[in-house]
């Protein structure tokens, strides 16, 4: 290879690696919009984003109410009259008496009570449907699971504040605003377990 070959060749190597690093890609721009970045969580924060809600709620209500009332009357009443005249052919005597007694008892006793205990533990992915001007998060999802012809079906919704999310991506059922929970069944063993219409509807019209 002669010398000005040699000359062209370098050239060209020079040019080529000058183009390379001109044109050459950034790491930044690779980046998949939707991924994560490298110094912030994956806590939902936009429409359409995921929210993990670990339900936990449970009603201990117990009532107790009793209540006594008694009354009493008592009236009575008594008149005496005695009388005696004598003379010297004759003679009168008079008795009188009369009692009355009047009494009258009256009592009321009744007695109430209501004890109900109930607790739901569950769990389900819900979704960002929307997101209010102050930043909260409305957020909805709902589950239905089907096992052996019997379904339960979960729903929540409500609104979350972004500060109450942790750091999972996972919030409590108890710091969501205005939380609205359906949890149902149906299927063989709800039908065993449940009133049937029958009694239900007599229940409505029954009025004693």
């Amino acid at each position: 290879m002669t010398r000005r070959n040699w000359l062209l060749v370098c050239l060209t190597a020079i040019e080529v690696s000058i183009c390379q690093l001109s044109f050459a890609d950034s790491i930044w721009e690779r980046r998949a919009p939707h991924a994560a970045y490298l110094f912030m969580d994956n806590r939902a924060r936009r429409v359409g984003d995921l929210l993990t809600v670990m339900v936990n709620e449970s009603t201990d209500a117990s009532n107790t109410e009793q209540r006594k009332m008694a009354k009493d009357t008592a009236a009575s009443g008594k008149f005496n009259f005695a009388g005696k005249t004598s003379g010297a052919s004759a003679g009168q005597a008079a008795a009188a008496a009369l009692s009355i007694d009047q009494s009258a008892d009256r009592s009321f006793q009744g007695s109430a009570q209501y004890q109900s205990n109930r607790q739901l533990l569950d769990g389900l992915m819900v979704t960002v449907v929307d997101v209010l001007p102050n930043g909260n998060l409305v957020v909805e999802g709902s589950r239905r699971r089907r096992v052996s012809n019997e379904t339960r079906w979960l729903r929540v919704t409500g609104v979350v504040r972004p500060n109450d999310i942790m750091i999972p991506n996972m919030i409590n059922s108890q710091s969501i605003a205005d939380i609205n929970i359906v949890y149902e069944g149906g299927g063989t063993e709800s039908r065993f377990t449940n009133q049937g219409w029958v009694g239900r509807l007599t229940n409505k019209l029954w009025p004693y």
